[in-house]
């Protein structure tokens, strides 16, 4: 009990003339701290030795035989997300880790269920991202804060389509919201992103657009349920087709302007990018599908 008895009289106390419930507590309080620290510092622990095994595998490919190049492009425009979450990038198997997939599914895409992941993949199969992108570019090329917001309000206030619905008021106060998040984010990471060579001036977000990030997410998403057995693989295959017409349909010279615009979506509605060497990798890597089958414009 020395220990114990150090602790009490550190805050001033005498160990002898203490009622039992407190000699108790100095007994738990030391303990709960030390658990507290131990597991706080395993966790850390856990998180870097995942990050050093992700790196050290590198890009994970199954080179399927049974698929054609057309069929692996399809699959590969969600290889970057795949890539980050030690899937495969060039099949429809996923074969993400267990616990990773019902963190991926469960806290954040709230996919608990087959209905939840029917109105997830449908969401992203109206590019939800890019839809907004005028929006938020409009009150990015405003000449003050004041008016980018008002511009942000009044399109979004005005649009017949929310006054049609139950909701239609929540609805349209969610995206004002997400817009003025997106236009903050924007703002806050616009030199990053031309250091970073994502984009070379403000022209390039209107060219490149984010359907890439739509379009990369939901071919992740369906692949994601279908390990999960929400969606069928005929369901899953169609979001693939899907998710490439879409990427197809921004007119890409190539995946490093696929990447860009996937890039460009992911810093506007987190914040942050940090996928400059995965895109390198899978834009160079010799395994990498990519490299295997060049983008057809």
């Amino acid at each position: 009990m020395e220990f114990f008895d150090y602790f009490a009289r550190l805050f001033g106390m005498d160990p002898t003339q203490l009622p039992v419930y407190l000699r108790i507590m100095t007994f738990i309080v030391p303990v709960v701290f030390v658990v507290f620290f131990t597991c706080l510092i395993i966790s850390k622990v856990r998180k870097v030795i995942k990050l050093v095994r992700h790196v050290r595998q590198g890009i994970r490919v199954k080179e399927n035989p049974s698929l054609n190049a057309d069929e692996v492009r399809k699959i590969a425009v969600g290889a970057l997300y795949a890539y980050q979450q030690g899937g495969y990038v060039d099949d429809m198997e996923l074969d993400v880790d267990e616990s990773r997939l019902t963190i991926i599914l469960s806290e954040w895409w709230g996919i608990e269920d087959r209905d939840d992941a029917v109105n997830t993949v449908n969401y992203l199969s109206n590019a939800p991202s890019q839809n907004i992108l005028p929006l938020v570019f409009a009150a990015y090329n405003a000449s003050n804060n004041d008016e980018a917001m008002q511009i942000i309000r009044d399109e979004i206030a005005n649009d017949p389509n929310f006054a049609n619905l139950p909701d239609g008021m929540e609805r349209a106060k969610g995206l004002i919201e997400k817009a003025q998040e997106q236009l903050s984010n924007l703002k806050s990471q616009y030199e990053i992103l031309v250091n970073n060579g994502i984009i070379a001036s403000s022209n390039d977000i209107a060219r490149l657009g984010v359907v890439a990030w739509d379009a990369g997410r939901l071919n992740f998403v369906a692949r994601a349920a279908l390990q999960r057995g929400f969606l069928t693989q005929e369901e899953c295959q169609q979001c693939i087709d899907h998710a490439y017409a879409m990427a197809k349909s921004a007119g890409f010279s190539s995946w490093k302007e696929f990447a860009n615009s996937y890039m460009l979506g992911r810093t506007m509605w987190n914040g942050d990018c940090n996928m400059g060497g995965l895109a390198e990798d899978m834009l160079t890597k010799p395994n990498s599908p990519w490299v295997r089958f060049p983008w057809i414009a």
